[in-house]
């Protein structure tokens, strides 16, 4: 048993040595005079302290019949508490510093007592039966010690004859204090015997080892040993010291002195560690024959006899480790069989280093302790056939042999220990521990035990909850003889190694049991282990973690494997959903039982945060985690709300009938499901709450708006508990949204929300309930949002990079964005039709649908803008969101013919109006949409005269009135050539096209001042009559056609007569037609315009523009009665010329002819062969869409009528003999 001490004299200051000489051995007596001594008898003989080896072994007892208190319990380690501090021990470490004051301490089980120690004082009680707190004082310093106080070296020694053993204490500089029985401290423990070892100038001690009750080895930093014996004088016991030295053999003649082997040396330095072996023979009582000592020499493993007190063998243990930094030998151990186990440590890579503290602190940090020491276990065992096995060179590796004082070691295996100190860590030196012969070691540092096998990869290790005000002060391991505590004669059976071992942990605070199933941990599979071993440990930590009482803290062991994490997280938060009675302790009070669950998950990422474990975990687990607790919090509001029903005088609930439907459905196969449906859902099923859903929304279907309150409100608190809940713990369960297949946007649950939508709404617009309060009507805003959440859930989830990996991810997401962008104004606008305009306003917002946000604050009065309502919430709105917003309203207004609106916030004074109005225009336009209606106007009012232009000629092309077209071609040219005016280049084709257009509405306006004066002559109601009035310019205009009986052509004609009349502009084609197809008696120069329009226009179909070339030369060829003209009979060649030049033939080329330009275009001058073609059905409908099917055909016929004429006049001769009479009489042929 031994205190910490420093591991290297280079690393801790020396301790400067006291002025004083030593002293020698003496008697003090401190207690009080007349104070009675409270030992009722002296100890007189030797044979009264007892071996080791005769000492019959401390039988543990239980202590009562209650139930225990765990701290922490896996397959392999239960941890419990065993007993209270006395309090005068409490009272001392009760806020104790043990970076300026170290305490060391043990549990005996040879004695049955416990021990701690401070540099001042030393407390021993009964472990069992800590109520009498014996008192010691410790050997004080030298007065001029200017090395911080060290606890002293501890021993125990046993009694036979009595029931409190003696101790023996040993301070840094060698006083040793010894008292032969701790019923002294009772009084003060001023009787005791004082000796002092003769220590050289800087050395001091390192450690005190029990041998047995007489024997008791110490050792000091310069590598020497002084073996301590108790002896029995005059009746009293006494200890004396004396310097390791073999003794003299008498008789030894000079000549034997010369001819023997002189020992070998050892190799002097630090001894951090000394440990009893098993020699051969018997042991008798007060000798310790052929027994070795083991001692650790900085790196160097020395083996001594110690009946003979010679060195026995030495080797290095650096051969073993291999090239690392700093190696220190820490401790070591003698397993049972006689293989050494040393606990050594080493400065880390850089790697190492930083990987370590990932592992063990977190992420680096402000205030984040470096790891600065690693450790690692070194098993050698004595090499017999040294021949046999290879020289061991660069270390790591097993089967190799150290080379070594007196023959060499074998390494049998160098295991890493799942620790590192740090720069942080309270002054401790770590000892280690063995259990069943070594199957187990048990390494104690300052804040945490670890546990190591040796014949499995089992490591776990236990820590300390709050290192800076508790410590691990020491151990205390039942010997194999001895039989475990709480164990049944079967285990006390099992063999070594195999059954259960207890170990004692003497913490700052509390004394607690652990028992080490050293079966389980030698069949500990590494395959499936570790993710147990993860799981245990969340486990404990949901378990006896929140415990307030309990000393222990739960974390991960440096390099905890991310799979085996993950799986243990995954599999213990499902086995809270399910109600594990390993986790979750049956409770008929399912309110509580829920709330215990809650906790358990809660603590369960909580544990996983403070360990900085989550970074490991990748978002689907994370992911899966958060849903477990939200599900679990879902249920819990739910079982609150159908409490709520129940507690309200309701006598049936809907909700359970929907969980009976869903279980007749889906069958519970549980072994603990009873004959409670609802709280076996509640219990075991709440992983399936998405799925009961669809099930309730049966309900509302079968039973009506009856059951919305219910029903619909039990939906709505499922949705809302678990939206609420993730967005809350967003940050704790490190989740990246889109949550990856969120169980609350399933098709089912958005299309059972989505029917609890319609059917609120049916029930709140129902007339016949305008004026009553229904429970659709209130529930119709929750409802809405829960719909919009979900599926924007479900959009955020199918637009994720991770979806696309999902077969059909991109064609579920447009379709379910078609069909939200269709639904979502609906429903907003019922929102604003059942009054919670407030919280359709608030879901328009949250889901930046502003088009809809807009529309619904331009539902009342709109203008003036002062006279909206609305009009302070469009100032915030527009200051919260900017043109995003903005540019909606200006939308909305120009839709709805309210662009006034916006001119006149302009004005008002908020001159981003303007900018928004722009703003809006180019994104229009760049989307290919058309604004130009109002767009020119503040073009116009800021400058931009050729823009204004331009905006108007595009406008003025899809007019529907000609007055209107008029106006605006006439404001786009004065548009344009204000821009002339202010030095602006001029662009002929903007002129040309307005001229073109201009010209255009001229001939409109002409033909409806004919058609006016054709029907001037109605009187009464037939003058307003539109249809008489048409019927009276086709009389007037269309005898012909109607003389013909072109009813496919006299039908159009009539509708396009009809427009016109009601001051509609006419498409170019449109206006073809009537210049064609009128009689045309007084102006046969309609067909030379028509042929002028259709030459200049751009945007009509090539075929459909031949097409009506085709159409107007047939109509120039059939307008004259060509027979009657060629009818030469007593006609002169002047008179056959002038009817020449009285046909339409004649007029037309007079007018096209003198432009080569004109002329030259495809189509404008075609001889009579070339007109013959026919349009094809196709074209027909393509130039007439919409019109009846009959009508198609009518037309045909006609074109088919108009070509045939055109054919049986067999013109050619004519035409060209017109044609030249319009170049003669132009004048080409004198000029020829």
């Amino acid at each position: 048993m031994a205190s910490p001490a420093p591991r290297k004299t280079h690393r801790y200051a020396t301790p400067r040595q006291s002025v004083t000489p030593p002293r020698q051995r003496r008697m003090v007596s401190a207690r009080p005079a007349g104070t009675p001594s409270r030992r009722t008898e002296d100890i007189t003989t030797v044979q009264d302290v007892m071996d080791v080896d005769d000492l019959q072994m401390y039988n543990e007892r239980v202590l009562g019949s209650g139930r225990e208190t765990l701290y922490a319990r896996t397959d392999e380690i239960s941890v419990a508490f065993h007993a209270a501090l006395p309090f005068e021990v409490r009272r001392e470490l009760k806020g104790a510093d043990f970076y300026s004051q170290p305490w060391t301490g043990a549990v005996d089980t040879i004695t049955g007592y416990a021990l701690a120690a401070s540099s001042n004082t030393c407390f021993v009680w009964h472990h069992t039966k800590p109520t009498t707190c014996y008192i010691l004082p410790c050997p004080p310093p030298p007065p001029d010690y200017a090395q911080p106080p060290s606890a002293p070296f501890h021993a125990l020694v046993p009694s036979r004859s009595r029931s409190e053993p003696g101790l023996v204490l040993l301070s840094i500089r060698g006083d040793i204090r010894f008292w032969d029985s701790i019923t002294s401290g009772l009084a003060g423990g001023g009787s005791f015997e004082s000796i002092n070892l003769e220590l050289k100038e800087g050395e001091y001690t390192s450690g005190l080892l029990r041998v047995d009750g007489q024997i008791y080895i110490a050792s000091t930093s310069h590598g020497r040993l002084f073996r301590l014996t108790l002896t029995s004088q005059s009746g009293r016991h006494t200890l004396s010291a004396r310097l390791f030295a073999p003794p003299p053999a008498p008789g030894l003649s000079l000549a034997r002195l010369l001819w023997s082997t002189p020992a070998p040396q050892p190799t002097l330095g630090n001894i951090s560690a000394l440990a009893l072996g098993f020699g051969r023979g018997e042991v008798g009582r007060g000798i310790a024959a052929d027994k070795e000592l083991w001692t650790l020499s900085e790196t160097r493993v020395q083996r001594w006899s110690l009946n003979k007190e010679v060195l026995l063998g030495e080797v290095d243990v650096r051969e073993a480790v291999g090239s690392v930094e700093d190696l220190e030998g820490v401790d070591l151990g003698v397993e049972s069989d006689g293989t050494l186990v040393v606990l050594v440590s080493y400065a880390g890579s850089e790697q190492e280093t930083a990987a370590m503290a990932l592992d063990q602190y977190g992420e680096f940090g402000m205030g984040v302790p470096v790891p600065r020491r690693i450790y690692a276990l070194v098993r050698l065992s004595a090499s017999t056939k040294r021949v046999e096995v290879p020289m061991f060179e660069g270390g790591g590796g097993d089967g190799g042999v150290i080379e070594g004082i007196g023959g060499g070691m074998k390494i049998e295996g160098v295991t890493g220990v799942p620790y590192a100190t740090t720069a942080a860590s309270a002054p401790s030196h770590p000892r280690l521990t063995l259990l069943g012969g070594g199957a187990v070691v048990a390494i104690r540092f300052v804040d945490v035990l670890v546990f190591c096998a040796r014949d499995s990869p089992y490591q776990d290790r236990l820590t300390l909850k709050s290192p800076n005000t508790d410590q691990i002060l020491g151990l205390g391991v039942l010997l194999p003889t001895q039989p475990p505590m709480h164990s049944s004669p079967a285990e006390q059976e099992q063999g070594e190694g195999v059954g259960p071992e207890d170990v004692f942990i003497l913490t700052a605070g509390v004394l607690m049991r652990a028992r080490v199933d050293l079966g389980r941990v030698k069949t500990f599979d590494e395959a499936t282990g570790r993710a147990i071993l993860i799981r245990a440990l969340l486990t404990q930590a949901i378990l006896y973690g929140s415990n307030p009482e309990n000393p222990l803290h739960f974390s991960f062991p440096p390099e905890v494997d991310a799979e085996a994490l993950m799986t243990g997280a995954e599999g213990l938060s499902r086995a809270v959903l399910e109600s594990d009675p390993e986790i979750i302790r049956p409770n008929h009070d399912l309110t509580s039982q829920l709330t215990s669950r809650k906790d358990r998950l809660s603590w369960l990422i909580r544990f996983i945060n403070d360990n900085a474990a989550l970074r490991k975990m990748s978002q689907r687990s994370r992911q899966r985690l958060a849903t477990d607790a939200e599900k679990l919090y879902a249920c819990h509001q739910l079982w609150l709300k159908m409490n709520e029903h129940l507690d309200a005088g309701a006598s049936h609930s809907l909700v359970t009938d929907a969980i009976h439907a869903f279980t007749a459905a889906h069958p519970l196969l549980h072994t603990s499901a009873s004959h409670d449906v609802v709280r076996d859902f509640f219990r075991f099923r709440v992983a399936e709450i998405g799925r009961l859903i669809p099930f309730m929304v049966e309900q509302v279907e079968r039973v009506g708006e009856g059951a919305m309150r219910e029903v619909g409100g039990a939906i709505a608190t499922i949705l809302q508990a678990a939206l609420s809940y993730r967005a809350y713990n967003l940050a704790v369960y490190g989740v990246e949204l889109p949550m990856i297949k969120p169980w609350t946007s399933r098709p089912s649950a958005i299309d059972g929300v989505l029917k609890l939508v319609d059917s609120a709404t049916r029930f709140a617009l129902d007339p016949s309930k305008a004026n009553t309060k229904n429970a659709s009507r209130e529930l119709l805003a929750e409802l809405a949002s829960m719909f919009f959440a979900c599926m924007q859930e479900r959009l955020d989830w199918l637009g994720s990079p991770i979806a696309t990996d999902e077969p059909g991810s991109e064609r579920d997401h447009i379709e379910l964005k078609e069909r939200f962008d269709q639904l979502r104004p609906e429903i907003l606008e019922t929102l604003r039709l059942t009054s919670h305009l407030p919280n359709a306003l608030t879901l328009a917002a949250s889901h930046a649908d502003f088009r809809s946000l807009a529309a619904l604050l331009h539902q009342d009065t709109v203008y003036p803008p002062s006279c909206n309502p609305h009009a302070h919430t469009i100032e915030e709105y527009v200051d919260r969101f900017g043109g995003m917003f903005a540019r909606e309203v200006v939308r909305w207004c120009v839709v709805h013919g309210e662009a006034r609106v916006v001119f006149a916030m302009e004005e008002s004074g908020r001159g981003e109006w303007g900018k928004y109005m722009d703003e809006y225009w180019a994104e229009e336009e760049g989307q290919g949409g058309k604004c130009d209606a109002v767009a020119w106007l503040r073009d116009l009012g800021q400058g931009r005269w050729s823009v204004a232009g331009t905006r108007l000629l595009r406008e003025a092309n899809g007019a529907g009135d000609v007055a209107v077209k008029h106006f605006m071609l006439s404001v786009g040219k004065l548009a344009h050539l204000a821009r002339m005016q202010e030095g602006g280049d001029a662009d002929d084709a903007i002129l040309d096209a307005f001229h073109d257009s201009l010209d255009f509405v001229s001939v409109q306006e002409r033909m409806l001042q004919d058609f006016r004066e054709a029907a001037s002559s109605l009187r009464g109601k037939q003058k307003q009559s539109l249809d008489a009035q048409t019927d009276a310019v086709i009389r007037a205009k269309g005898t012909r056609l109607r003389a013909e009986r072109r009813h496919g052509l006299l039908g159009i004609m009539k509708i396009f007569v009809r427009q016109m009349l009601q001051g509609k502009a006419l498409s170019l084609e449109d206006a073809v037609d009537v210049l064609t197809l009128q009689d045309n008696v007084e102006g046969a120069e309609n067909y030379a315009t028509a042929l002028h329009l259709l030459a200049h226009a751009e945007d009509i179909p090539d075929a459909r523009r031949q097409s009506s070339f085709r159409r107007i030369w047939c109509r120039v060829y059939n307008h004259d009665d060509w027979n009657s003209i060629r009818e030469t009979t007593n006609i002169t060649d002047a008179q056959l010329t002038s009817r020449f030049r009285a046909t339409a033939l004649y007029t037309t080329f007079s007018v096209i002819l003198p432009s080569p330009q004109l002329s030259q275009i495809p189509g404008v001058d075609l001889d009579p062969n070339e007109c013959l073609s026919v349009p094809l059905m196709p074209e027909i409908k393509s130039r007439f869409p919409g019109i009846q099917e009959e009508m198609v055909g009518d037309l045909a016929r006609d074109y088919r009528a108009e070509s045939s004429g055109v054919e049986g006049l067999r013109l050619a001769d004519v035409y060209h003999r017109v044609r030249e009479l319009v170049m003669l009489d132009l004048g080409y042929a004198r000029e020829g």
